[in-house]
């Protein structure tokens, strides 16, 4: 009973408006809308083995559908956001890539929603020679 005396009742009133001051914050951001948008973003390739190169057509950007808090979300550019699909270590062939909302690079509080296409096709094929130099 001495804690209580010592440490909750002494500033009870202040105690008491600092919550009633918390909620009311609280209860104000989370009454703020959430609204989704949409971005094409470029689709980039990182960690392509030396000796590879990509022989087929894959997409060059990505539409990419990311929800949040309005004010977030309107304030968003496509160079806050990123997309890349890491080759590393991938042998010669057809690779099948599976793109996640993971894998976008968003800022805090933007969730992607979508990703379209999520799904497609990498040829990884050896990279030819150049011709040889005559001078």
């Amino acid at each position: 009973m001495r804690w209580l005396r010592k440490y909750v009742f002494p500033n009870w009133w202040l105690k008491i408006a600092a919550l009633a001051i918390s909620c009311v914050l609280w209860a104000t951001y989370s009454a703020e809308p959430v609204s989704e948008v949409g971005f094409a973003l470029p689709l980039e390739f990182v960690n392509i083995p030396a000796s590879l190169e990509i022989s087929n057509d894959v997409p060059t950007t990505i539409r990419v559908r990311v929800r949040g808090r309005s004010a977030l979300v309107r304030r968003l550019t496509d160079g806050d956001l990123s997309l890349r699909v890491d080759l590393n270590g991938m042998q010669p062939g057809t690779i099948d890539i599976h793109l996640d909302p993971q894998m976008v690079e968003a800022p805090f509080g933007a969730a992607v929603a979508r990703i379209s296409p999520s799904d497609f096709e990498v040829v990884l094929s050896p990279r030819r020679a150049p011709p040889p130099h005559i001078d």
